[in-house]
């Protein structure tokens, strides 16, 4: 995370030509005083002199803010790196991030007992290396976790499953075994059942009563490892983590009770899950378990009613659409993910998980969601383009071509549908009330079966959301059912 700006002090600076805050004067540029915030940001900012044509640094303004080369403007800034002769932000000692962070690469991945790297990380050299932004990799490999993970890797003769095994069950490891597998180790990259297990084995230390151990290793042994796939997802590893989290949640509030996990009555179940969050409900994964396996009487959750999720009104929809492309604080991205579902009422999950092989650019715009494509007019097209050429998560080596409309942050995986569900939902566009209100919109205006074709639901859940909007279609389809029982 960068560093907040310090608030100006204009009683002890004067106010800087190009942002107009009182900060540290760095230099004079063209008569003009520039802040040290200024100063740094022009030592990066690439592009074509506007009276020379020279394409580099572009340090200086003309008086209407276009571009000059540091020979137009007469600005003295040393930019040239020593090694590559390239225009560039230097890092130290004359050379630039990029030159740096290939001298860090090479010497990370050198095998110290042979000299040379290993031919099996040549495609993680030649990524990091050529990663869009240098300085994101040179911080990345200052990290000393990171350096170990790697630095051990380099010392073994051979990248197998073995020395795989080895490595410490952290962040990094994850993050590094990710690459490895999107640079030519297949199979490298984290089973999360391994990771499962890790996280399995320090989450018991928190439980209060140690005689509770048994019950989580045998819940975990015998139910939730056995749910597993053969490829176990990101998304079933998390729900398996959020599982076992409440279940011993719920023993350590029996031990504060002092009742054995064989004693529990349907108070306590009522009194757990009234007494906490909505998470508290997951109970309803550990209680069925429980109660076949110590033979206790029946204990029951009450269910979340489905349907209870108020829809957005017509009005606050229109709101929603005008704020989609007015509000400066949406990047290109989280426009396109929010059109999904103000204007198709995608769910989080598809949104999170579209491919660019779903959107076909070449005459007119179309994305495909269900069985046929459909044509995005102005300004979606262009959203679109805009998020084509946008960098997010395509900075670093983990998505140097990725095959997602938007990346995650791990090597080779889309974005998480709950970071982006939070997202969308702290910028304004809460996804199950806004998907709720474009269904019962748009069922107002098309047949709820064509809809379900092009857009990729279950026919009979675009007609329920006919039903809910009080559609035509949904009061004839009533009025057929009527029929029918009569």
């Amino acid at each position: 995370m960068a560093r907040r700006k310090p608030a100006p002090e204009p009683d002890r600076y004067e106010p800087c030509e190009r942002c107009g805050e009182a900060y540290l004067t760095a230099a004079w540029w063209q008569d003009t005083p520039i802040c040290c915030y200024c100063y740094n940001q022009a030592k990066r900012v690439v592009g074509q002199c506007v009276e020379c044509a020279h394409s580099g640094i572009v340090p200086g303004r003309t008086p209407t803010g276009q571009y000059l080369c540091r020979t137009c403007s007469g600005i003295q800034l040393n930019v040239d790196c020593v090694e590559c002769g390239a225009e560039a932000e230097l890092y130290r000692r004359g050379h630039c991030w990029r030159c740096e962070l290939a001298h860090q690469v090479d010497e990370l991945l050198t095998n110290p007992h042979t000299g040379v790297v290993n031919p099996q990380l040549a495609g993680l050299a030649a990524a990091l290396k050529q990663m869009p932004r240098a300085n994101s990799g040179v911080t990345w490999l200052r990290n000393p976790t990171v350096r170990a993970v790697l630095q051990q890797i380099a010392a073994a003769d051979t990248v197998d499953q073995r020395l795989l095994a080895a490595l410490p069950v952290n962040r990094s490891s994850v993050h590094i075994r990710a690459l490895l597998d999107e640079h030519g180790i297949d199979g490298a990259r984290v089973d999360f059942r391994t990771r499962f297990t890790a996280w399995a084995d320090s989450k018991l230390a928190t439980l209060t009563n140690p005689d509770n151990q048994l019950v989580i290793r045998s819940y975990i042994r015998w139910h939730v490892s056995r749910r597993f796939d053969d490829k176990c997802t990101n998304g079933t590893f998390l729900a398996a983590k959020q599982g076992v989290t409440v279940a011993i949640d719920f023993l350590n509030f029996l031990d504060m009770l002092q009742i054995s996990v064989t004693d529990v009555d349907q108070s306590q179940v009522d009194t757990f899950v009234a007494s906490g969050t909505e998470t508290n409900r997951l109970l309803s994964r550990f209680l069925p378990w429980v109660v076949a396996t110590y033979r206790l009487p029946p204990l029951t959750i009450a269910p979340h009613q489905r349907g209870t999720t108020r829809a957005l009104t017509e009005t606050m929809q229109v709101e929603q659409l005008t704020r989609l492309f007015a509000n400066d604080a949406l990047t290109p991205r989280d426009r396109l993910a929010a059109a999904l579902i103000v204007v198709f009422g995608q769910p989080t999950h598809k949104v999170a998980a579209l491919r660019w092989d779903q959107i076909n650019r070449e005459e007119t715009c179309t994305i495909t969601l269900g069985k046929h494509p459909i044509v995005l007019e102005s300004p979606l097209d262009r959203l679109v383009a805009e998020v084509a050429e946008a960098t997010t998560n395509r900075q670093t080596a983990a998505h140097s071509e990725s095959v997602w409309v938007f990346p995650g942050y791990q090597p080779g995986n889309h974005l998480n549908e709950s970071h982006l569900r939070r997202r969308l939902k702290a910028l304004g566009f809460p996804s199950l009330t806004t998907r709720l209100g474009t269904w019962q919109t748009i069922t107002q205006t098309s047949p709820p079966p064509v809809l379900a074709d092009a857009l990729g639901i279950h026919t009979q859940t675009a007609i329920n959301h006919a039903l809910r909007g009080s559609s035509q279609f949904g009061a004839y389809v009533a009025a057929r059912n009527g029929q029918r029982e009569q």
